[in-house]
């Protein structure tokens, strides 16, 4: 038993062997990608984030920016809120609890 596991064993081994090729991997199908250099591709990088095309992060991310200060007291607000019937100061005056 022994003698068969080992030859199986040194089969495998040369079969593997025989198999392996150390030329580099060519592609799909040997295609080529590119013609360009490196140093063309840095030079379109660098003309790309000149012209704004190349961006980092979230694009529409806006610095916080404070709201001017109002001269309308809380008193104020209070005394108009109480004057409008069925005024509400603050939640969703439309918000209907579910009925299911």
């Amino acid at each position: 038993m022994k003698t068969i596991a080992t030859s199986l064993i040194i089969s495998f081994a040369l079969i593997g062997a025989a198999q392996a090729d150390n030329a580099p991997f060519p592609g799909v199908y040997g295609k080529t990608y590119s013609s360009t250099s490196r140093a063309q591709v840095q030079a379109e990088l660098q003309q790309a984030k000149h012209d704004g095309l190349v961006s980092r992060g979230d694009i529409d991310n806006a610095p916080f920016t404070a709201q001017a200060d109002s001269d309308v007291s809380r008193a104020q607000v209070a005394a108009e809120v109480a004057q409008q019937p069925g005024a509400v100061a603050f939640g969703d005056s439309d918000n209907v609890p579910f009925g299911g």
